[in-house]
């Protein structure tokens, strides 16, 4: 056989061989992760890109439905973290050294972002959901009481938010009840949405999804509840965005602050205007006799942290008189309690809510505590002068 046929023959069985041996070290990689993938976030969020090297022989990535959240306790003072989303993750990979690149191969790189960023900011220019009111002044009306906290403030029609990126849940969440939007209610909102709805204005990296909550023991529960704003449509629909959404125990989502809710709307209709601030907590636990933690659990591949408490600061102006607001506070532990369990037994210090939450309320003069007595069906509320 000619040696000019030989050597070519030689260089393509090289060749073959080596992307054989390259693929089959791929195909064991891929099985050995295949299992703990599942299970641990930080492996399928940094190891994913696996996927597409063997994408073209009919091996993807598993389902996101099929991919079972975990729910890991965590300690703060550990500082461990996950990487946060497919976009982050994305962005790594196609971040290549440029140092061993040639110079046309790193014009093509330019010259591909640079079209990426021309296409993103069409897309978001022209296809992103534009709100459906432009002026904020309301803001002014909502936050009369001023803002416990400055992080990351985000304004919908009848609740202001300030989001917590790392954690994934609202820092804090102020509402204005008005007793007229209390007595009337929209048709449209006797059905709600079947999915909470994302928000536009938060990065899918810092924001949690539908799949944190599936095949966990938390459910999705409303610092502003819709049932406030059922004379409203809009206002209604935006109490199921994502951010007004924290991992809530079942059991006390159902009973203890159910009633508490419907308490703040009692309250609301007695008094015509409430304003009222509502977040979680994560309180500490003694690990020894001197060493104090704060543990709660994670929900999901975001990582979604589960408060292990929330509260409630309550501001109530009086419509028959001009005296100072009535203000009051609640922490409600986020697990199962008995829902027998009397609504003042929950009752707390604002100036102890402030410092277990990191934020300052209103710091007028309190009248005293209001009482009540609940029943089934309502609430019977009276001023104690």
């Amino acid at each position: 056989m000619p040696i000019y046929i030989i050597f070519p023959l030689i260089a393509v069985s090289g060749a073959v061989g080596f992307l054989i041996g390259a693929l089959a070290q791929q195909d064991i990689s891929y099985r050995k992760l295949n299992n703990t993938m599942v299970s641990d976030a930080y492996v399928y969020q940094s190891r994913r890109k696996i996927f597409k090297s063997l994408s073209f022989l009919g091996i993807t990535s598993p389902a996101p439905a099929a991919v079972q959240p975990t729910q890991n306790s965590v300690s703060t003072m550990s500082g461990s973290t996950f990487a946060g989303s497919e976009t982050e993750s994305s962005e790594i990979e196609s971040s290549p050294d440029t140092g061993s690149m040639s110079l046309f191969e790193q014009f093509i790189l330019w010259s591909r972002s640079q079209v990426n960023h021309v296409i993103m900011f069409m897309t978001f220019s022209i296809g992103a959901e534009q709100p459906q009111y432009k002026e904020i002044s309301h803001v002014a009306s909502i936050m009369k009481y001023g803002f416990p906290g400055m992080d990351e403030i985000h304004v919908y029609k009848n609740f202001v938010v300030s989001y917590d990126r790392r954690n994934r849940i609202a820092h804090w969440v102020c509402e204005h009840l008005k007793g007229e939007c209390l007595t009337y209610r929209d048709p449209q909102t006797l059905e709600k949405p079947n999915e909470y709805i994302p928000d536009a204005s938060i990065p899918t990296m810092f924001s949690a999804n539908m799949r944190d909550f599936r095949n966990s023991e938390w459910v999705g529960g409303h610092m502003a509840s819709p049932q406030n704003y059922k004379c409203d449509i809009a206002m209604f629909t935006e109490a199921y965005k994502f951010p007004n959404i924290v991992p809530i125990s079942r059991a006390l989502k159902n009973n203890v602050w159910l009633r508490l809710e419907h308490y703040v709307r009692e309250l609301a209709l007695k008094s015509g205007s409430v304003y009222v601030y509502t977040g979680p907590m994560f309180m500490p636990q003694r690990i020894t006799f001197r060493n104090w933690a704060i543990r709660h659990h994670v929900m999901g591949m975001n990582t979604v942290a589960v408060p292990t408490h929330f509260f409630k600061v309550i501001i109530s102006e009086h419509k028959q008189n001009d005296d100072l607001p009535f203000v009051e506070g609640y922490v409600v532990p986020n697990a199962e309690v008995d829902a027998e369990t009397d609504l003042r037994s929950f009752l707390a210090d604002v100036r102890d809510i402030e410092h277990f939450a990191g934020l300052k309320f209103f710091d007028g003069d309190q009248r005293k505590r209001l009482d009540f007595t609940s029943s089934d069906s309502s609430l019977d509320i009276e001023y104690v002068n």
